[in-house]
């Protein structure tokens, strides 16, 4: 039971964690996000998919609808992240360049929500 609990909490936070940064993109203005997606050498038209998983899948994670389908999509957004942003920082970063550590926790959390079954099933 207390393995369970914890497990919830894990998986809303870290849906709270994914809705802030969307919400955060949609402040930022889609032209300055995908002006950042550029500048990172990634098409601009991922911004929008990146955004929607966000959002989406953070809420799913939030109120464990759908969950742990929508986790997939955020570890697939974690991993791009590391692999295409991070990695070339660092584990922690250095000045002004923040490392992967984050993006790996919640690698990590993506994971074991997306293999987790979070939906009660009849029978």
């Amino acid at each position: 039971m207390a393995q369970e609990k914890a497990f919830v909490a894990l998986r809303m936070v870290t849906g709270i964690i994914f809705l802030m940064h969307g919400f955060a993109k949609l402040q930022r203005g889609m032209d300055a996000v995908t002006t950042m997606f550029v500048e990172l050498g990634l098409p601009s038209w991922l911004a929008y998919p990146v955004l929607a998983i966000e959002l989406v899948g953070g809420l799913a994670l939030i109120l464990g609808v759908g969950a742990s389908y929508a986790a997939w999509g955020l570890a697939v957004i974690m991993a791009g992240a590391i692999v295409t942003v991070k990695w070339k920082n660092g584990f922690l970063g250095g000045p002004g360049k923040s490392g992967y550590e984050f993006d790996l926790i919640l690698l990590a959390v993506t994971v074991c929500v997306g293999l987790k079954r979070t939906e009660k099933r009849p029978g």
